[in-house]
């Protein structure tokens, strides 16, 4: 039979202390969430001809690649912001505590840090990226112990947990901008349930000197389920105009939300 020494059960057990049985030590680059049949579906009314004959219009739609959870609140996810023809790879990774919503740590993607001789970016993607910064997020995540998820479902707006009906709405009051232009004024992101009332996850409201800088539109894509825990994150779609108007672009946003606390009928 074999047996431990007291040295190697002494050794054993601190390194149990030190290390989660439960820790992920690797990290394989994260898939991407396909958001744009979602956008053209929400945002129908960007996708228009400008003139008879003419290409319709489309929208530019951020990459969105969730990576995974911990076991007490926190989200892991990687977003490829538009590059709107500069020939840039815009990409961002964050870690964020879904029962305040802080942004836990960050990474972004300086496409001008990285430039041929002539001063163009290199090209540049997520599997090069990745590659590149790979000790930096298995260090990040494995601090917050991430646990990574192979793929994920997005539940739509409307959606069933627990034996309960949620639903994720975003209510808006609009107003036009010095030009004239028709945008957001005032959001609020509510999370409403039959059997538990409603509470507001986010908010944002736009002076007037500000409403050049507001969204044309908003919109909720849908929410994801924590396996461990009874909480969701809340895909919201923000409509951004384009740098000389169209074509505009949609970016992602999220907010956290227990589904089980913090309801008022």
């Amino acid at each position: 039979m074999f047996r431990m020494t007291r040295a190697a059960t002494l050794f054993a057990v601190v390194m149990s202390a030190v290390i989660p049985a439960a820790a992920q030590t690797g990290y394989s680059q994260p898939r991407a969430v396909n958001l744009e049949p979602i956008v053209r579906r929400t945002f129908k009314s960007f996708y228009v001809r400008p003139y008879p004959g003419g290409m319709i219009q489309q929208l530019g739609v951020e990459g969105f690649y969730p990576i995974g959870w911990s076991r007490d609140g926190k989200f892991a996810y990687y977003t490829e912001p538009v590059d709107e023809a500069c020939g840039c790879y815009f990409a961002e990774l964050a870690i964020v505590d879904l029962r305040t919503d802080k942004v836990l740590w960050e990474f972004k993607n300086e496409a001008n840090d990285r430039v041929d001789k002539d001063g163009a970016p290199i090209e540049d993607d997520i599997a090069k990226l990745w590659k590149r910064n790979e000790k930096l997020f298995v260090d990040k995540l494995r601090e917050h112990k991430i646990e990574q998820v192979a793929r994920f479902s997005l539940l739509p707006p409307t959606f069933r947990s627990a034996g309960k009906s949620y639903s994720a709405k975003m209510a808006t009051v609009r107003g036009n901008d010095e030009d004239y232009t028709r945008r957001v004024r005032k959001l609020d992101l509510k999370l409403t349930s039959p059997l538990l009332g409603s509470k507001s996850l986010f908010s944002a409201e736009y002076k007037p000197d500000e409403m050049y800088s507001s969204p044309l539109d908003v919109g909720v894509a849908g929410a994801l389920k924590s396996p461990y825990e009874n909480r969701v994150v809340v895909v919201m779609l923000t409509v951004v105009r384009g740098w000389e108007g169209p074509p505009h672009t949609v970016g992602i946003n999220i907010a956290g939300a227990d589904l089980v606390k913090g309801f008022r009928k």
